[in-house]
């Protein structure tokens, strides 16, 4: 049974300094926060909200209330809702962007930290300057403070980005004016040569000789996860949230098709076919209720300690017996499914112990398209890593040096 609309919904403070109340999906600022003015249109907006059957015109203006609102004031003009005289300040845009990105990142704790973390440094700086006067000059000024961190310049650039996008929403939010953001948009990117910041170097394709080292010290768990992202060349995070009932075995071919996935957003589907050595990998993993992760840290945690249990030296009758060094009630429990960070962590912690250069489970991706690459063409690893273009695949999939030593023989000579 659908939940019931509320006859009144609440009005609220904004940081802003304004009221405001969301009606039939829509945020109406009030004007000052609990002044007359305020109280008075919200009284005139909730008698128009009631008059309709919980509901709002589809041409409704806010403005339509003035009339109603001056007479509840006694005669009194009402207020433009918009505050001129208390001006948008940084911390008001940046505030509202907090509330976007809570729901916008909910499920992308890494995301969500970093605009957070920009909106933390935007308002270290520029907290109390009007967000009409934020404009392309003090954005330099910000980005060079990014530079000075010694960040890498398409990431710097990947952040200024970030800031304007920031101010585009506060457009959307009735905050600022839309040439707010034009003006921001006329700052030109770091170039290449052009600063002084670094260059990250690129993404590489892991050996497979030290990929292979690595497994010998991993668990057997984190081992098949591995075995799948090869075979399959699926991100970290698609691998972490596997389920069984994510996994179409009806045909002679398993489709795995990821819950939520990097593309989800703009209505692209996601379809990877599980063969060969995936398929193997998996299977031992789905005798297990149809909705709980295939990767369990609990069960991987159960397996280091039987493995420690049968390396036992002292005998059982001698120090401390099994459990007993435990905690009766740990303030960390085990997750209930891996996510990229303990992965990628788990991953390097192998190939710590192995003796071999450090690596990140995302370079097992470049690795997969390199090799599909190799054998059947750019077009065949585009559909298996799920890219739209096959520009993208080429960031990933390095062309091999043994096709570009054959194409140089048959280069025509002067």
């Amino acid at each position: 049974m659908p939940r019931p609309k509320a006859k009144a919904p609440a009005r609220r403070y904004h940081i802003s300094g304004q009221s405001v109340v969301r009606i039939a999906g829509r945020d109406f600022y009030l004007g000052r926060h609990d002044s007359p003015e305020s109280i008075a249109r919200y009284a005139a907006l909730v008698n128009v909200y009631q008059s309709a059957g919980c509901d709002l015109p589809s041409d409704f203006e806010l403005a339509s209330l003035d009339p109603q609102v001056a007479m509840l004031l006694g005669g009194a003009p009402a207020q433009p809702t918009q505050q001129a005289d208390a001006p948008v300040l940084v911390r008001h845009v940046t505030a509202l962007f907090r509330e976007h990105i809570a729901v916008k990142y909910k499920n992308t704790p890494q995301e969500k930290h970093r605009h957070e973390k920009l909106c933390d440094q935007l308002d270290e700086r520029y907290a109390d300057i009007t967000a009409a006067n934020f404009g392309p000059v003090r954005l330099k000024d910000f980005r060079q403070v990014l530079v000075d961190e010694g960040l890498a310049r398409k990431y710097v650039n990947r952040l200024t980005n970030c800031v304007i996008a920031i101010f585009k929403h506060a457009v959307a939010g009735e905050l600022v004016d839309a040439l707010t953001v034009e003006r921001l948009k006329s700052l030109e990117t770091l170039r290449k040569g052009q600063t002084t910041a670094p260059e990250k170097a690129p993404v590489k394709p892991v050996p497979i000789e030290v990929v292979r080292k690595t497994a010998e010290h991993l668990s057997p768990i984190i081992k098949s996860m591995l075995r799948i992202q090869i075979a399959t060349g699926m991100r970290p995070k698609e691998i972490c949230m596997m389920r069984p009932c994510d996994i179409d075995r009806s045909g002679n071919v398993w489709i795995y098709r990821p819950s939520e996935h990097k593309t989800q957003w703009i209505g692209k589907d996601k379809a990877i076919p599980l063969v060969g050595d995936a398929r193997d990998a998996i299977t031992d993993f789905l005798q297990r209720a149809p909705d709980s992760y295939c990767f369990s840290p609990a069960e991987a945690m159960a397996w280091r300690r039987a493995v420690g249990a049968a390396n036992r030296k002292t005998p059982k009758n001698q120090g401390n017996r099994p459990g007993t060094n435990r905690k009766a009630d740990p303030q960390r429990l085990p997750r209930e499914r891996y996510d990229a960070a303990s992965y990628r962590q788990a991953i390097q912690r192998a190939a710590k112990k192995a003796k071999v250069e450090k690596w990140h489970p995302y370079q097992c991706r470049h690795l997969t398209a390199t090799a599909v690459r190799a054998a059947l063409g750019i077009e065949d690893a585009k559909a298996l890593l799920g890219h739209s273009t096959a520009l993208m695949t080429a960031h990933y999939a390095q062309e091999s040096m043994e096709a570009a030593t054959r194409a140089a023989k048959v280069a025509p000579k002067l």
